[in-house]
């Protein structure tokens, strides 16, 4: 697995994409990729629009409410002085959309749209100042529908480039759909591949009868514990498929929280000498450091941690892999960030843990999560912790690993927290199994609504 170093990816965060669409819960819609072309067909300076992800001509969000993001004005060259330009809603935009594309999508009323300010182009650059476009919701508005922001850039130091100087924002509302929280809080956590899905594919599974979200929580799987060879220390590392999601949480696991889903890290060895079981005390309380700036940065919710892919050894500055390491990784993680939560995979070295300096692993892992199937009392496990904790029976979706509906409703009769579903992704969602699951915790059936599509 292709790893990139999260410092790193930190300063790429506004890097230009090949700008795609996402498949949504009740359409699926696809649009052509945007081309890179540097736009000099012109002598004329060319001006063009992209948002903050670096898209140009289309993109989209989802908000609950309210919602806001940043645009640009793009030269293909720069100019001799400082230039001002306006963004500005303009229905020509959509109307050109529509007919290049086959397409009826509808504007987003004007008066619910606020663009702020003029892009200001400094003398020898060609990307200005930032342009705030808000939008709000409206009872009038279709629930779940796609509403398109259409756009348009004009100023007299550059002309409009014909190709990108309109650009289509879409945004679907999701005020009216429920949230996740079930009456009697039994938990349904995604582990998410996120090498093979978007995050966003949770939000289209709701129960039959009440509308609430099915899922609870959703643990991007997975981030890393890699060692740095040259400075001797270990760090979290991320592939690009994790960073996309983290540097663009906006898109990506907003809208999950926005409707009370927890997000989650996981972190996960890499085929080195570092893992989540063996380091020392000052390196689990270094590493629990980082784990914290990075869940403020993108405001998770909290890590999970799952010692496999470890290449464990005996090394320098590292102690022999146990329980007890792992133990002391958790609770310096609670100690760092007491308002996060903590979990652990009931898996090799992480399915047990210990008392650090007094405090029983209860008090500092919110949730134990069972490997598939596994489903027995977790109080030996992880001494001190409630029973509401403990997540029984976990699925598999890839190798179609379930169990019965009666086991389901032996965790909920025995007041065990919930269950975990692991590799859920478009083409693997077993229906029958989450139906088991959905019957026994809440007596009624699970439905999925449209697809999300890894659109990046």
């Amino acid at each position: 697995m292709k790893q990139i170093n999260l410092d790193k990816i930190k300063t790429w965060a506004f890097a230009l994409l090949a700008g795609g669409f996402f498949a949504s819960c009740s359409d699926s819609i696809d649009l052509p990729g945007v081309s890179e072309d540097p736009y000099q067909s012109s002598d004329k300076a060319l001006a063009f629009i992209t948002d903050k992800y670096g898209c140009s001509n289309v993109d989209s969000l989802l908000f609950s409410e309210s919602g806001s993001t940043a645009f640009y004005v793009n030269l293909n060259k720069a100019l001799t002085s400082s230039s001002e330009y306006t963004i500005a809603y303009d229905e020509t935009a959509l109307n050109n959309y529509n007919l290049a594309h086959g397409t009826t999508f509808k504007a987003l009323p004007k008066d619910l749209v606020t663009v702020d300010g003029a892009a200001t182009v400094a003398s020898g650059e060609t990307k200005s100042s930032a342009v705030k476009v808000s939008y709000t919701s409206a009872a009038t508005l279709d629930s779940l529908g796609t509403y398109a922001i259409p756009l348009k850039v004009t100023g007299a130091g550059a002309q409009a480039s014909t190709e990108k100087g309109e650009f289509v924002f879409f945004v679907r509302d999701i005020t009216k759909m429920p949230n996740c929280h079930k009456a009697n809080g039994m938990q349904v956590i995604s582990c998410m591949e996120i090498n093979d899905a978007n995050p966003l594919y949770n939000l289209c599974f709701t129960l039959k009868n009440s509308g609430k979200l099915f899922f609870d929580q959703v643990v991007l799987f997975s981030g890393n514990i890699n060692y740095n060879a040259a400075t001797g220390e270990v760090y979290n590392y991320n592939n690009e498929n994790i960073s996309q999601c983290l540097n663009y949480k906006e898109k990506y696991l907003v809208p999950l929280q926005q409707k009370g889903m927890k997000v989650i890290l996981g972190i996960l060895g890499n085929h080195d000498r570092a893992g989540v079981s063996n380091l020392s005390d000052a390196g689990a309380k270094a590493f629990a450091a980082e784990l914290k700036a990075n869940c403020d940065a993108y405001n998770l919710d909290g890590v999970f941690f799952d010692d496999e892919y470890s290449s464990y050894g005996t090394y320098p500055g590292f102690v022999k892999p146990s329980t007890a390491a792992f133990s002391r990784l958790a609770y310096e993680c609670k100690q760092a960030m007491p308002d996060k939560l903590v979990e652990a995979y009931v898996y090799s070295l992480t399915s047990y843990a210990v008392a650090v300096d007094g405090h029983q692993p209860g008090e500092f892992i919110d949730y134990g999560i069972q490997d598939y199937g596994g489903n027995y009392d977790l109080s030996k496990n992880y001494p001190g912790m409630k029973k509401t904790g403990m997540i029984q029976a976990s699925i598999e979706c890839a190798r179609g690993t379930s169990v019965s509906k009666e086991t389901f409703e032996g965790v909920k009769n025995n007041g065990y927290g919930g269950t975990m579903v692991f590799a859920l992704a478009p083409d693997r969602t077993p229906i029958h199994a989450l139906n088991r699951i959905s019957q026994a915790f809440y007596g009624e059936d699970v439905v999925r609504t449209g697809t999300y599509a890894k659109d990046w």
